[in-house]
């Protein structure tokens, strides 16, 4: 019987599962499918974009600024910059035993370039994208590939070259691999992902590489920015398979949801999971069963009943279905308070919750569940709704990603939190 049940296969319910699984608990987690983390960019903010380069002026003025932020949620201080980092680097470690690789540099963050032509910094990011830094970089050239058309080479590299200042020089070139297993046919109607598999396969990133070559034509550059499709399994062994061939360094650009990058995340997320002991069980979540203050089972679809000693829902937002409604939100597995901005959601009407100035902060989108300290989901008294319920990720108040972006980040450090909450329940000293 596992000690402790999360529910939700995202970033946050997988961080949170191993974190208590290292602590020694027996931890099973439910869930339904691919998680909001598969279409994810590839870079985890523990800070919004616009804020990464003073990590410790935006933390220190997020109490007053965002009160219900999952930061400070029950009145406790912010972490600190290097505690962030600090985090972030245990989940690399754990990532990286199943392959995949993170670059993290909260105080000295990565300067990237996405599929969009803007650039921004990147404290923690997939090690595919952090190598097309472009700090200290020359020369760079964006590469194209015809059929993809989401990427547009010379209106990325004109935008690099515009917004750098004083940074490097960019151009664009376009790249004709003959990949196995592409039907050029279907030129103008790829994606990411049927390209990943390509270069993955056999010989397919010996192919980009000459195509690589051959477009720069001996010309020297630093780094190559590629659309993101080194692979789907192994992005740092297939990059290095391309660059062996085409003589420089090779990036991805940050991509919008779906990528290949989100997909990969996704995939080592769950990996890590199983690799720490985590049983895994596929399938919705039909009831949760209570008595008197505490969850002691959560009901399968498929007729499974986990009993458990500590829940922890990790189940996300609208996409995730951790959040339903049309009108008004609403959390539909126990029913939980929700909050945003600080106030409760029931006493909102549905205009209150919509916002209409343009990039504005959405009432709607904001919305989640408040905790306490410990990560315990708590009501309009701020008193806990059930002792050993525990909730974290894109489920908590004032997580917008839309707006400001660091939905991953959030998930990293309220997963941990949620573990570690967990175990001190069962009375277990966790790292």
């Amino acid at each position: 019987m596992p000690e402790v049940v999360v529910v939700g296969g995202g970033l946050a319910g997988c961080w949170a599962a191993v974190t208590a699984a290292r602590a020694g608990l027996q931890v099973a987690l439910v869930r339904r499918g691919p998680a909001a983390t598969a279409v994810s960019s590839g870079a985890l903010d523990l800070v919004p974009p616009g804020e990464a380069t003073d990590p410790g002026g935006w933390l220190g003025r997020l109490a007053r600024e965002v009160p219900d932020h999952p930061y400070v949620a029950g009145g406790v201080e912010p972490p600190a910059p290097g505690e962030l980092e600090a985090e972030a680097r245990r989940l690399a470690a754990e990532l990286a035993g199943v392959g995949l690789r993170l670059r993290v540099a909260l105080l000295r963050p990565a300067f990237v370039a996405a599929v969009t032509g803007q650039t921004r910094h990147a404290g923690v990011v997939l090690e595919s994208i952090a190598a097309g830094d472009l700090h200290g970089a020359g020369r760079v050239a964006v590469a194209g590939i015809p059929g993809l058309l989401r990427v547009d080479s010379a209106a990325i590299a004109a935008a690099i070259a515009e917004r750098s200042g004083d940074g490097p020089a960019a151009r664009a070139v376009v790249l004709d691999p003959a990949l196995p297993g592409v039907d050029e046919s279907v030129a103008g109607d790829l994606d990411d992902a049927t390209l990943a598999r390509a270069v993955e396969a056999s010989g397919g990133a010996e192919m980009l590489g000459e195509a690589i070559a051959s477009a720069l034509g001996g010309e020297a550059v630093d780094v190559v920015l590629l659309p993101a499709v080194l692979g789907l399994d192994d992005p740092d062994g297939v990059r290095a398979r391309v660059e062996s061939v085409a003589g420089v360094r090779v990036a991805e650009l940050l991509s919008p949801p779906p990528s290949a990058p989100g997909w990969r995340l996704a995939r080592a997320a769950e990996a890590m999971a199983r690799r720490a002991g985590v049983e895994i069980v596929t399938g919705s979540v039909a009831g949760i069963r209570r008595a008197e203050r505490r969850v002691v089972a959560v009901e399968a679809a498929g007729g499974d009943t986990l009993s458990c000693e500590v829940l922890v829902l990790a189940t996300g937002k609208y996409l995730g279905g951790g959040l339903t409604g049309d009108r008004r939100p609403r959390e539909p597995l126990l029913g939980l308070p929700l909050f945003t901005g600080g106030v409760a959601v029931d006493t909102l009407g549905p205009r209150d919750l919509v916002e209409r100035t343009r990039f504005g902060p959405q009432p709607f989108l904001a919305a989640g569940v408040r905790t306490d300290a410990e990560g315990r989901p708590v009501d309009g008294f701020g008193a806990p709704v059930l002792d050993n319920l525990l909730a974290c990720g894109a489920l908590l108040a004032a997580v917008d990603t839309t707006l400001r972006g660091g939905g991953l980040g959030v998930a990293t450090w309220t997963g941990a939190r949620a573990g570690r909450a967990a175990a001190r329940l069962r009375g277990v000293a966790a790292a």
